[in-house]
């Protein structure tokens, strides 16, 4: 029988791993963005603000659908074929 705090704790660390990969990734997309723009240093933050209000829900849930098939994908690739 699984635990079901077992199963609680492995939930919140896929949640927290998903929101912590999600927010790193689009503040370092959203200002190398910015700055290969030539945005103006005034407008930089009101901009950079709302890149990340736009972007960091879909990188969320794209990394929590997107995440199991890939490690998944990741295993096969490097299983030792023999």
């Amino acid at each position: 029988m699984v635990n079901s705090t077992n199963k609680r704790v492995a939930f919140k660390r896929k949640l927290l791993f998903a929101a912590l990969m999600s927010l790193v990734t689009v503040n370092i997309v959203s200002v190398s963005i910015l700055l290969i723009n030539h945005v103006p240093r005034a407008l930089l933050l009101d901009k950079w603000l709302t890149s990340i209000t736009v972007a960091w829900p879909i990188v969320f849930v794209s990394i929590l659908m997107v995440a199991p098939w890939l490690l998944r994908l990741t295993e096969w690739l490097v299983k030792d074929h023999k």
